[in-house]
């Protein structure tokens, strides 16, 4: 992307966060899918029946046969990559040919080796995807592909339940759907010469979204999409009737209409419960009923729009026992309310009760995670501010004996996630700290408790923590300067590589080998944070400079790999990066994050000219003459404001808006969750406050623009 004098301003059609919601009790909406959906409304039983699953027995059928594998279709990239003769510059298309390595975990028993999940794309024009499970020896470092890669088919979601099998969700079923299946390893994995075909346990009439699996293999839930009273087969023949009836008018009575990028129609994620066995030929099959925990509940779990199981359900140590996260109170105040509350199944009493056990706090409790040595104790994540979504996360134990619940103090700092030691006395949590992810490992929580950094620089997740060896876990990690690859920390803290799927590929570009931190006086002489990565050709010649916004703006820019706003797809092509954590950004404390609070156009503004002259001051290479402004959501917004206010757009060449507001008052009135913006203009809504809205609404300043040349793409 060259930049040429002409002053350009980039507005691309704004996305608001989320979809147009109307504000009265019940709106018509017309809309293109031919599915009729009536009105709900929310119904609580505290004992939910048996819910009927399938009218025949579970299929167990070979998936994926060699009919539907098309070889010579299948590339790596590293394949690719080998067959390129020069290195070239890093480019958008490169990052997203990299293979995204994710969930390791260990042998269950020994910790001998990991399976994890790698996702892979069509060489090279990308038109479509695999997720496959991959089997790593700790001792050898052999790796194995286990599932066979077929465009379209990911394995996700897996569970390594004894010495050689492991359940997972896939839609290898010949129907398409998600469902759950088996792989059976075989007494030496190292050997195995081609890809296990997997066997699939489920042949239900709609997509498993989600599964967990107990210790025991005794039990699992998975969620399916169901109308709130109805069982799984009511539900497909509901949707078969109203496909059917080739009706295109959907009528609602409560908000959401739409969240995020899909209507509310009516169908929820419900988590089933259901006991499990191995039969005699080696194949687990359900031996009860599944029951559907949310049965006549109008509420999702996981919860909507970003809920996963992995973090939002729990089974016990002995697996009598399930917890899970959903909203409280799914009526139309779910749409002002950030209140998730944690609740738990008793699996040995008739009935599957489910109770409450966070309702006393109106603000989000999340991700329980029982104890894996006491059924009667459980950690979780939790706000103490109702309707603020960036508010610091705490953890809490809960001891269901005593009722009780402690508070872990953590500093100011916000906890992203949660691990038990194997013992069950000692927690590892992933922190958002000065801009990187690190892991601390929070020993002896129930006594004398001490806490210890583990690994500092860069970003750190999925922690999976050894069998035997408490001090001994697997994880991701990544940075700025490279996507993410699986690593084991030893209790001697050595910190090992074990994955290099990308190395064929990151050899043959060309990409920045430095990210710097610096820090320097911003908004009312507060230290605050940017991140410099110079072009990839070196800066012994004048660069342009990329001045990217991030989002929010309750966020940060990690030194962390991305996907789609990557610092290296800027500076491999040239161009110099400054990014500004500005006032608002998370990992600097919550007292920073809190300080955008009303100050949308005032605290970063003031940062992000400072942040400007001082890095065109300490980076001299960089050419001030040629500077484009780049930002998405809250970025976004904040490149509009930008354009209306001279002293700063002057600066810029280029302002390149993504899907930020242009009309902050218009967004209040047609975005879905109201407690986002409400909160952060002060707590108020647009017609008790309309000034707060208007004080910083870039519409207000258009007049200002002074783009003598404008170019509207």
């Amino acid at each position: 992307m060259g930049l040429d004098c002409k002053k350009v301003l980039l507005f691309s059609a704004f996305f608001l966060s989320g979809a147009v919601i109307v504000l009265i009790p019940c709106v018509v909406v017309i809309a293109r899918r031919s599915n009729n959906c009536p009105v709900q409304t929310t119904t609580t039983v505290t004992t939910p029946p048996l819910t009927i699953v399938t009218t025949s027995p579970l299929t167990i059928m070979t998936t994926s046969p060699t009919t539907t594998w098309n070889a010579s279709d299948y590339q790596s990239n590293s394949e690719y990559y080998q067959s390129l003769i020069n290195p070239r510059n890093f480019d958008q298309s490169d990052n997203l040919r990299l293979d995204r390595l994710s969930s390791p975990q260990f042998h269950p028993i020994n910790g001998k080796s990991v399976i994890y999940l790698r996702r892979q794309y069509h060489m090279p024009d990308l038109r479509g995807s695999t997720t496959t499970l991959h089997w790593l020896d700790l001792e050898t470092n052999t790796t194995v592909q286990l599932t066979r890669p077929i465009w379209g088919i990911h394995d996700q979601q897996f569970f390594w339940v004894d010495n050689n099998t492991i359940l997972f969700l896939s839609n290898r079923a010949s129907s398409d759907l998600r469902q759950i299946f088996q792989l059976t390893l075989s007494a030496n994995v190292a050997q195995t010469a081609d890809f296990i075909d997997p066997i699939q346990i489920t042949n239900y009439p709609l997509n498993i979204d989600n599964l967990l699996v107990n210790r025991q293999a005794s039990r699992l839930a998975f969620s399916c999409q169901v109308y709130p009273n109805l069982t799984i087969e009511e539900t497909v023949d509901r949707q078969m009737a109203e496909k059917a009836s080739d009706r295109s008018i959907y009528q609602f009575d409560k908000i959401f209409v739409r969240h995020w990028d899909e209507y509310m129609t009516g169908r929820r994620h419900h988590p089933f419960l259901v006991q499990i066995a191995r039969q005699s030929n080696g194949i687990f099959n359900f031996s009860s009923k599944p029951i559907d925990v949310l049965f006549s509940v109008d509420s999702d779990s996981p919860t909507r729009p970003f809920g996963d199981a992995k973090v939002q359900w729990s089974f016990s140590a002995t697996g009598n026992s399930f917890a899970y996260t959903r909203q409280y109170d799914e009526t139309s105040a779910v749409t002002w309310t950030t209140n998730l509350d944690i609740w738990t199944v008793d699996l040995s009493i008739p009935g599957h009760l489910s109770v409450c056990i966070t309702c006393d706090n109106v603000a989000t409790d999340t991700d329980p995670s029982y104890s894996p040595t006491d059924d009667s104790i459980l950690v979780y994540r939790s706000h103490s501010i109702p309707g603020y979504e960036s508010d610091q996360f705490k953890v809490k134990i809960y001891n269901r004996s005593s009722t009780a619940i402690i508070v872990l103090d953590n500093g100011d700092r916000s906890i992203q996630a949660v691990t038990w030691s194997r013992d069950g006395q000692s927690l590892y949590l992933e922190i958002g700290e000065e801009a990187d992810n690190v892991i601390y490992y929070l020993s002896n929580i129930f006594t004398d408790r001490s806490i210890i950094l583990l690994i500092r620089n860069g970003t750190s997740h999925n922690v999976n923590v050894h069998p035997i060896d408490n001090l001994k876990f697997v994880f991701t990690h990544e940075s700025i300067l490279e996507p993410a690859n699986i690593y084991l920390y030893s209790s001697n803290g050595s910190i090992r590589p074990l994955t290099d799927h990308n190395k064929v590929l990151l050899s043959k570009v060309k990409m920045s080998i430095v990210a710097d931190k610096f820090s320097f006086s911003g908004y009312q002489n507060d230290t605050v944070w940017g991140w410099h990565v110079p072009p990839a050709n070196g800066t012994d010649s004048s660069a342009p400079l990329a001045f990217l916004i991030h989002g929010g703006p309750q966020s940060s820019w990690y030194d962390a790999w991305s996907y789609r706003w990557n610092f290296q797809s800027f500076s491999s092509q040239g161009y110099a990066v400054i990014a500004i954590n500005f006032h608002g950004s998370d990992s600097y404390g919550q007292n920073f994050t809190d300080s955008i609070i009303g100050q949308y156009g005032s605290f970063p503004y003031e940062d992000l000219k400072l942040g400007l002259s001082y890095a065109l001051n300490k980076f001299p290479y960089i050419n001030s003459s040629r500077a484009a402004a780049l930002g998405a959501s809250y970025g976004g917004f904040m490149v509009n404001w930008i354009a209306g206010h001279p002293e700063m757009s002057l600066r810029f060449k280029t302002l390149i808006c993504h899907n930020g507001a242009l009309d902050t008052r218009a967004k209040s009135y047609s975005t879905d969750e109201l407690w986002f913006n409400e909160h952060d203009v002060g707590n108020f809504t647009p017609w008790d406050n309309p000034a707060v809205y208007e004080e910083f609404n870039p519409v207000n300043h258009v007049a200002n623009n002074s783009f003598q040349n404008n170019e509207i793409v």
